[in-house]
């Protein structure tokens, strides 16, 4: 088994849920991320679909040096809930 031993890990789901109450500020908090990760504006614009990847480009920093972990894969679900849904909480 010489240099093909691997260290098992602990795979682990975290689910967040958030409100967005400003849709602008996130669009562009995600395209100032982006252009921080060195992606032009044109190639973010192809990239993005919407709100999901805002979120994805703002919350999923792949590796965190020196944390112990990377984010695998994240993905991001929109559902729309009314103010008078929220209220009810």
């Amino acid at each position: 088994m010489s240099g093909s031993y691997s260290r098992p890990r602990t795979v682990l789901l975290l689910t967040i849920e958030l409100a967005v109450f400003d849709e602008q500020a996130l669009e562009h908090a995600a395209k100032a991320r982006a252009s921080e990760d060195g992606l032009k504006d044109e190639v973010w614009a192809s990239l993005r679909s919407g709100m999901s990847d805002d979120l994805i480009m703002l919350l999923d920093p792949g590796l965190v040096a020196g944390a112990g972990f990377e984010i695998i894969q994240s993905t991001c679900e929109v559902s729309e809930v009314s103010e008078h849904a929220i209220d009810q909480c």
